[in-house]
């Protein structure tokens, strides 16, 4: 009976998200990507600055940008080379399209949340909009850290080790440290979308349950995305586009993810009702 009930959790999850947000998760994922490649000129702007050179933090940059398009490693590229004042007037205009398109994600994930959950009552125009934002400014930094951690593990383990070096002993512990910060960063910060992207949300307790659900699935999917990009060829396939076709493909499950945990408090608020 368990297992049969399990079952019905599990369809039913997956039956919110996929009836209810297809296209949401399209749209997040566009936007995710809008915002990607300002956000990085941001990093670049602070690993080019005096406290971000004395940490090695721009070497680590210039091995990310691998995994972004030809073209835009090369304006990166540029970027860094010139350390000029005026990458601060680029770096100001990439905090805007940032800004703008990641609370443009937030309130999708509003509006997927609210369709999940079949909830008539939505916020206002203007309520939704600053919800948006500050959902962005509480959860940006742990999402992206946390996204670092799990899909750049392994190269940031090596940086890190190169750089500063570390007993033997202590390398092991290394792999567990980033999986769980990776794992306690994602979870506090979809716990507090699932709490506030909603008016009806009860209680933090009643969220959290699906934001376990969605960082272990978030975790399998990045480790997955991981593998992905350091070992498959798909330059071969896709040319010059690959970076992404890779990265909007991440984006657009990510998104999935985030629903499906918002999906799975909904089916566990209804299964009283169920009986």
């Amino acid at each position: 009976m368990r297992l049969y009930n399990l079952g019905m959790m599990i369809g039913g999850t997956l039956g919110r998200v996929y009836r209810r947000c297809g296209m949401l998760s399209q749209a997040i994922a566009y936007n995710m990507f809008l915002s990607f490649f300002p956000t990085l000129l941001i990093a670049v702007a602070f690993a080019t600055s005096q406290a971000g050179s004395k940490t090695g933090l721009l070497d680590l940059i210039e091995h990310l940008t691998a995994y972004v398009p030809p073209s835009s490693r090369q304006l990166v590229a540029d970027y860094i080379t010139r350390r000029a004042p005026h990458v601060w007037r680029w770096t100001l205009f990439g905090l805007s399209v940032t800004l703008v398109a990641g609370s443009q994600v937030m309130k999708l994930i509003m509006e997927g949340i609210r369709r999940i959950y079949g909830d008539r009552q939505g916020f206002s125009y203007l309520r939704r909009q600053l919800r948006g934002l500050l959902l962005l400014c509480i959860t940006i930094a742990p999402l992206l850290v946390a996204a670092i951690l799990s899909v750049f593990g392994r190269p940031l383990r090596r940086w890190l080790l190169r750089e500063w070096g570390s007993p033997l002993p202590l390398r092991g512990l290394w792999n567990v440290f980033f999986v769980a910060a990776a794992m306690v960063l994602a979870m506090a910060a979809l716990t507090v979308i699932y709490r506030l992207a909603r008016p009806a949300a009860r209680s933090w307790r009643a969220v959290l349950p699906g934001a376990v659900v969605a960082t272990l699935l978030w975790w399998a999917v990045n480790a997955l995305f991981g593998f992905y990009v350091r070992r498959i060829q798909y330059g071969a396939v896709y040319g010059g586009v690959a970076a992404v076709v890779g990265l909007l493909v991440w984006m657009y499950i990510s998104a999935v993810v985030v629903f499906v945990g918002a999906a799975w408090n909904a089916e566990l608020a209804d299964a009283p009702e169920r009986g």
